[in-house]
């Protein structure tokens, strides 16, 4: 049985120390784009595993010897608060049970530097980009999904706070 939305929350909630004002779940970018024709091998699939962490950054999940594989089930869940935006490593199981680990980062929301881009996909679907930048640590990431804009999808909404979209 999966989670609900009611209990997704409080469990993130239980790992920040603040209100939570959005939160939504992200993948390392390049997570939704086709491997390049013929990329099919374990060695293939490998590397982009590997390229998708790095682009992930701080921000990423994908920490697992399975991520390196492109078969990992990580997500990032974004948590932002009034004052903080938080990284939270997440896991999906086939029963569609979210599981919830460590806390990947926290940053003051006045210290990062945000952008992001929305493409269209059919229906009301978006794919989403984020590039995420604390420059003072360092820290940072890139980030994606498919969130859908007219069904009061998390991942939409937090993408919108974040972004100012």
């Amino acid at each position: 049985m999966s989670d609900t939305m009611a209990e997704i929350r409080a469990q993130l909630q239980a790992r920040v120390p603040e209100p939570i004002q959005y939160h939504g779940f992200f993948m390392s970018k390049g997570s939704f784009s086709k491997l390049p024709s013929g990329v099919t091998s374990g060695l293939g699939k490998m590397l982009g595993g590997l390229l998708r962490k790095k682009e992930a950054g701080d921000l990423g999940a994908t920490t697992t010897g399975a991520a390196m594989f492109g078969m990992d089930n990580h997500q990032t869940a974004l948590v932002l608060t009034a004052t903080s935006l938080y990284a939270i490593d997440t896991t999906t199981s086939m029963s569609r049970q979210m599981s919830f680990g460590n806390v990947l980062g926290a940053w003051p929301r006045a210290e990062l530097t945000i952008s992001g881009t929305a493409r269209p996909r059919p229906g009301d679907v978006m794919l989403l980009n984020l590039d995420i930048k604390h420059e003072a640590s360092g820290q940072g990431g890139q980030l994606e999904t498919m969130a859908y804009t007219n069904l009061g999808d998390p991942s939409w909404d937090c993408y919108r706070a974040l972004t100012g979209a």
